[in-house]
């Protein structure tokens, strides 16, 4: 619903942790350190688009390369996006870096685009990220964490929260729900769980 974003980004809060708070953590389940899954996994979503995983992609922070050499931001969103221009770098850094999911803050910030007439706009988003507990889907149950990314136009009603649970023991990503405040859904935004992952039988080279 919203194209042709302008990068315009100032990043106003940092996801993660500082030293105090690493040195308050607690149990090691608390901590998460997002690495691409291993190049040769597939998950078969039940919205029919599988995500096919080929290794981390270099030139892009915190993003894999995908099937069609597709890089993805941790593995699901789209690098193209207007997100990932103002605040990739940052977004990257807080997961690579590790997440104390205990203390964690969110991250938040701002940039310029234009909406549908042409006129320009302020979209804003926030991102957390907790441990999301037992998850069970058709293709097994998972240990999980949680990130949410709230978006929203500013000034106007659309908005959408994005969770999407990932694997803790692989990062693999098995769950995906939006709540979606619009009368019409950004095509991009869809629910879905896992119906089968495909790991390789042997370590990636």
């Amino acid at each position: 619903m919203i194209r042709n974003i302008l990068v315009a980004a100032i990043a106003l809060a940092a996801l993660g942790t500082g030293p105090q708070a690493q040195a308050q953590s607690g149990a090691s389940d608390a901590n998460w350190q997002f690495r691409c899954p291993a190049a040769g996994t597939v998950v078969e979503p039940s919205n029919g688009a599988a995500l096919r995983f080929r290794g981390e992609d270099t030139s892009q922070p915190g993003s894999c390369m995908m099937s069609g050499n597709q890089p993805r931001f941790m593995g699901y969103w789209r690098v193209s996006e207007g997100f990932y221009r103002a605040a990739g770098p940052r977004l990257a850094g807080a997961f690579a870096n590790g997440v104390n999911l205990a203390t964690a803050r969110p991250l938040e910030f701002s940039y310029f685009g234009t909406g549908l007439t042409g006129d320009s706009i302020v979209l804003q988003e926030r991102w957390t990220a907790e441990a999301g507990g037992s998850v069970t889907t058709p293709a097994g149950t998972f240990n999980t964490v949680r990130v949410d990314r709230y978006f929203v136009v500013q000034g106007s009603a659309f908005q959408f929260t994005e969770s999407v649970w990932f694997d803790r023991a692989t990062n693999v990503p098995v769950r995906a729900l939006v709540d979606h405040r619009n009368f019409i859904q950004a095509p991009s935004l869809v629910n879905w769980v896992a119906n089968e992952i495909t790991r390789p039988q042997t370590a990636s080279r």
